[in-house]
């Protein structure tokens, strides 16, 4: 499994300079590279490399020829992704792709790096130097507040699923951000708390107009957004780890364009707007892939109006966004908590799971009803 692990540089003005020096030339070389690349129609990476490479050697003698086959690559990537009327054009800063002829790792603490002033050594500071072992691959030198970043390709081996004795349902939403069948509840109130604490603060920058304020507002959404990648980090890891301990499946809700299917108030529609599902969807994901727990992702048509306890599915079963009481039964609970509870069961029918033992056979008809199911 291929993850990324971002190394932070730590760097002196000497540092710094040579760095952001040799990231602007080879932005350089991307962009003539991408006008050749564009005037003549030359796509192939084998073919641009015979056009071009002895010219940008003319053109940039002090350059690395290494970094100039990398910039190649990087150019030939992106016209298989966007060809336009116009050579796609590479800012000052974007990454730099190093492989190893032009970096060293010296363990976990420095980093050899070629720079237009030549090799120099710079310490780094790792988060998870037990996994860096299992760095693979080209490295991108990125620029990003002022400081500078290498991302690194890390082929790290998953363990292999189990055999799940059971199937934890995981509801997300917006009062709640996630709810599970075993009832751990993840409330999204602090998180309201701080998405109204940013709005009220851009707002009030916006109203300034001034080119600091434009940049703090750039700083606000950044810090924002890591907010919002460090809950969703924390959740999935906590959902993944305890499914692993206890031996369980996981099963999700099918969530893909939920925006278009289902509309809100508008008076909700930022809150709503404002979380990343995706992220999180994709964090649990590939979490318990890492850890080897089996995951179902289901339909999440009326599992919000389906009664856990009879399978009763009818729209006045949801009285409110906490309360849940089937028509039918009288069952009454959380309605986010009856909901996890369906989409566990819908888990446990799903045929992507493997259990330790046979499950017994689920009832899958409802009665009939408005909702339709």
């Amino acid at each position: 499994m291929n993850i990324t692990l971002k190394v932070k540089l730590n760097t002196n003005e000497i540092h710094h300079s040579a760095l952001l020096r040799t990231m602007n030339t080879f932005n350089d070389v991307c962009n003539e590279l991408s006008t050749i690349a564009h005037s003549t129609e030359t796509y192939n990476k084998v073919q641009l490399q015979r056009n071009a490479y002895h010219g940008m050697r003319e053109t940039h003698p002090s350059f690395s020829s290494q970094l100039i086959i990398r910039a190649i690559d990087v150019v030939t990537a992106t016209y298989k992704k966007k060809r336009s009327k116009n050579p796609n054009y590479f800012k000052k800063t974007s990454a730099v792709v190093y492989d190893d002829r032009v970096i060293t790792f010296k363990g976990t603490d420095l980093v050899n790096i070629w720079t237009n002033d030549g090799r120099i050594n710079i310490p780094i500071q790792i988060y998870d130097k037990e996994r860096f072992k299992y760095r693979k691959g080209q490295v991108d030198l990125v620029y990003q507040n002022g400081k500078f970043y290498l991302l690194c390709t890390l082929e790290i081996p998953t363990e292999s699923a189990y055999n799940a004795k059971d199937v934890i349902g995981i509801d997300l939403g917006v009062k709640q951000i996630a709810v599970s069948s075993l009832g751990d509840v993840f409330s999204g109130e602090h998180i309201e708390k701080k998405r109204k604490q940013y709005h009220s603060h851009r707002q009030r920058l916006q109203k300034r107009g001034t080119r600091s304020a434009k940049r703090r507002i750039k700083k606000c959404g950044q810090k924002e957004s890591r907010f919002r990648k460090d809950t969703n980090h924390v959740i999935s890891k906590l959902l993944v780890t305890k499914a692993k301990a206890l031996g369980y499946a996981l099963a999700l809700e099918e969530l893909t364009h939920i925006n278009k299917r289902v509309t809100v108030r508008r008076v909700n529609r930022s809150q709503r707007m404002s979380w990343a599902f995706a992220q999180l969807r994709s964090y649990i994901t590939y979490k318990a892939e890492l850890y080897g727990v089996p995951l179902a992702i289901v339909p999440a048509h009326y599992t919000s109006a389906t009664c856990s306890e009879c399978g009763y599915c009818e729209k006045a079963n949801r009285k409110s966004q906490t309360v849940f009481l089937c028509m039918s039964c009288g069952h009454t609970e959380n309605a986010d908590f009856n909901a996890s509870k369906n989409i566990g069961s819908l888990g446990e029918q799903s045929t992507s799971l493997l259990f330790a033992q046979p499950k017994a056979e689920l009832v899958a008809s409802h009665t009939p009803c408005a909702c339709g199911s």
